[in-house]
């Protein structure tokens, strides 16, 4: 049996018996560290679109430009056009109104 004083500063006692949790750890390990889960990693990363659709929800013409420094413009209430994603979080940060008491009403939304 064990002693209290056999334990180490990490936790562990002096005494080291086999274990089924680090022959698992060690089969995760391999797994992560093959060619096939590599290959579904870049897939799973280049899968996403650049572009998302974003629709104006303000009753006119609208024209932002990005942080990116490109142009978009908006034919009206309900118009969709397609955005860099980089340029989605500040499309949609953008209010409009809020006058008399009323809170501010959003320009865009994601479709």
């Amino acid at each position: 049996m064990e002693k209290r004083s056999d334990v180490s500063r990490d936790g562990g006692t002096g005494l080291k018996k086999p274990d089924k949790l680090d022959d698992k750890k060690q089969e995760i390990e391999n797994i992560i560290v093959s060619e096939e889960y590599k290959e579904l990693k870049i897939l799973a990363v280049s899968g996403f679109a650049k572009r998302v659709w974003v629709r104006n929800m303000y009753p006119a013409k609208v024209g932002v430009v990005g942080p990116s420094g490109e142009k978009y413009i908006f034919a009206g209430r309900g118009s969709e056009v397609k955005v860099r994603r980089t340029d989605v979080e500040t499309l949609l940060a953008k209010r409009r109104g809020g006058c008399c008491g009323t809170a501010p009403g959003r320009m865009f939304v994601l479709v």
